[in-house]
C-alpha cells in the first residue's frame, strides 16, 4: 500500500510492478557453477555451452521468465565465482528468499564452511594480501607479525607496479607467497595518504580503472588497528585495494501512536506484538537517483553514506540525514539512535559502477529513528530521487524481487530481525542470516571493538 511519495524537483521514477522476476538482477550468459552453487540451487540445468573457455552455460527452465542478462567480462575466478552465485540464487525462482538476499551481499565464501571452502581458496589464491608491518615500540621491542589490510587482484598490482617509483614510492611484491607491501616508507599518515592520492590520481589521468570515473574527492580510512588510520584513499578507488569500507545507514519509520507507546511493554502475547508491529509500522524507502553512478535507480535504506576520515560515525549520519533527505539535525540528536553495526564482504558486479569483482570488506554503523507525524524526508542533494512510506508487507515484496542495493538488502533484514517481524519461528534460514550479518573480518578497524 503507497502512502505517500516525495520526490526532488527533478523527474523521478515512481515504483512500479515488474513482471519480470529479477529484472535489476545481472545473470551471466555463461558461468562456472561450483559445489557450494549447485547445492544453493539444484534443480538449475546445466549444458555444454559454445564460449571457449567456458564450457558449463546457464539453461534456465522453460516454465519461468526470461531475465536480463550480462556476459562476464573475462575469465577472473573472482568474477565468474560471483556471476555463478547470483545465478544460482536467482536463476528459475520467482522470489529471491531472506537468505538468498544474504548470500548476494555477503558474497564472498568462506573458509570455514564445507560448502565453501573450496571455492574461498581458489579465490584467495589468486588474490594478493596487502600487509602493514608496524614499527616497534623501541629498538629492544620484537618485531610486530604484519597485519593484512587488504585485498588485491593480479591487474592491479601490475597496476601498481606501472606508476612512477617517483609517485609511488618503494613496492615489495612477493610473487610467490603473493603479498604486496606499499607506502609503509613514509612516516606520517598525511604523507601516505598524499602518496595513495597521488597513484589513484595517476590512475585516474591515464583511464586505467574504470571505477575511477567515479572520483568522489572523499578520503576513507584504511586503519592498521583497531583505531588507527594508516592513511586515507579516495572513495571511489578504495575497493581497488581491497580495503575495509566504512559508511553509516539510517531506517526511518513510523507506527500509530498506540502501537508505539505499547511496543516492548512487559506482558501481553509475544507474537500478538510481533504482528501488531508488522502490520502497524510503515518504513521511509528511498529511490536511488537514476543518474547516479552506483546501483542507478535501486531502492535503499532511507539515508545511508560513507564514512569519512576523521568523523564521528553520528556526526556523519546526522550529516548524510540532511544531505539526503533534509531531516533537521535537532531532531536526529532527539531520536535516533545507534543499533549498533554490520559486517560483510561483498563482491561487486557492474551495477557498482566500474570493474565488476571487486572485494569490498564493509562495516556500517546501524541506526534507527521514529519519525514523529507530519515529518516526511525530502530530497536535498540529488542522489535520492525520492522518498515513499510503505508497509512491512510491500517493503519484503520489494525485498523478494531484487529491488535493493544489495548492502541496503541485508540492512533491512537486521532491522526485520531487531524489530522482531524475522524470527526463527517464521524464517529457516535465521541463524545463518543473522550470523552472516556480523561476519568476522580479518582486516583491522572500529568492528574490532564490537566483539562480544
Amino acid at each position: 500500500m503507497l502512502l505517500s511519495w516525495r520526490t526532488s524537483s527533478r523527474s523521478a521514477p515512481k515504483l512500479r510492478t515488474r513482471s519480470t522476476a529479477f529484472s535489476r538482477t545481472q545473470l551471466p550468459d555463461t558461468c562456472y557453477l561450483s559445489h557450494h552453487q549447485r547445492r544453493v540451487s539444484p534443480n538449475l540445468q546445466i549444458s555444454r555451452g559454445p564460449t571457449q573457455g567456458c564450457p558449463l552455460k546457464q539453461t534456465r527452465p522453460v516454465s519461468t521468465t526470461s531475465t536480463r542478462t550480462c556476459r562476464i567480462r573475462d575469465n577472473d575466478p573472482v568474477n565468474i565465482y560471483a556471476a555463478g552465485l547470483r545465478a544460482s540464487l536467482t536463476a528459475g525462482k520467482m522470489a529471491m528468499s531472506n537468505l538468498d538476499l544474504m548470500m548476494v551481499a555477503d558474497a564472498f565464501p568462506y573458509q570455514d564452511k564445507p560448502s565453501e571452502s573450496a571455492d574461498y581458496d581458489r579465490i584467495m589464491s589468486t588474490l594478493y594480501t596487502l600487509l602493514w608491518t608496524t614499527s616497534p615500540q623501541s629498538q629492544h621491542s620484537p618485531p610486530e607479525p604484519p597485519v593484512t589490510i587488504g585485498y588485491l587482484r593480479d591487474h592491479v598490482v601490475d597496476a601498481l607496479l606501472a606508476v612512477p617509483e617517483s609517485i609511488r614510492g618503494p613496492v615489495a611484491v612477493d610473487r610467490q607467497a603473493r603479498t604486496v607491501r606499499a607506502f609503509e616508507h613514509l612516516p606520517s599518515e598525511p604523507e601516505r595518504t598524499r602518496a595513495v592520492g597521488d597513484v589513484m590520481a595517476y590512475w585516474r589521468e591515464h583511464n586505467t580503472f574504470e571505477v575511477l570515473r567515479g572520483w568522489r574527492d572523499e578520503l576513507w580510512p584504511v586503519y592498521g588497528s583497531e583505531t588507527e588510520v594508516l592513511y586515507s584513499v579516495e572513495r571511489s578507488g578504495a575497493g581497488l585495494l581491497g580495503v575495509l569500507r566504512h559508511g553509516v545507514h539510517m531506517m526511518a519509520y513510523t507506527m500509530p501512536s498506540s502501537s508505539s507507546s505499547s511496543t516492548g511493554t512487559a506482558g501481553g502475547d509475544t507474537t500478538s506484538r510481533r504482528e501488531n508491529t508488522k502490520n502497524d509500522m510503515r518504513i521511509w524507502i528511498s529511490r536511488r537517483s537514476p543518474t547516479k553512478q552506483t546501483y542507478p535507480g535501486m531502492l535503499d535504506n532511507t539515508v545511508a553514506g560513507g564514512f569519512m576520515t576523521g568523523e564521528i560515525p553520528f556526526e556523519c549520519m546526522v550529516r548524510e540525514a540532511d544531505e539526503e533527505a533534509s531531516l533537521p539535525e535537532q531532531l536526529m540528536r532527539e531520536r535516533a539512535r545507534e543499533r549498533g553495526i554490520v559486517t560483510y564482504i561483498h563482491i561487486t558486479d557492474e551495477r557498482a559502477g566500474g570493474e565488476a569483482g571487486q572485494i569490498y570488506p564493509e562495516m556500517q554503523w546501524i541506526y534507527d529513528i521514529e519519525l514523529p507525524d507530519g515529518v516526511v524526508p525530502v530530497p536535498k542533494d540529488g542522489e535520492v530521487a525520492g522518498f515513499e512510506l510503505m508497509t512491512v508487507q510491500a517493503v519484503q515484496a520489494e525485498l523478494s524481487k531484487g529491488s535493493f542495493k544489495p548492502n541496503c538488502a541485508l540492512v533491512l533484514l537486521e532491522f526485520f530481525v531487531r524489530h522482531g517481524i524475522l524470527t526463527r519461528e517464521n524464517e529457516p534460514g535465521f541463524d545463518e542470516i543473522v550470523a552472516r550479518m556480523h561476519r568476522s573480518l580479518p582486516l583491522p578497524g572500529p568492528h574490532l571493538g564490537y566483539r562480544s
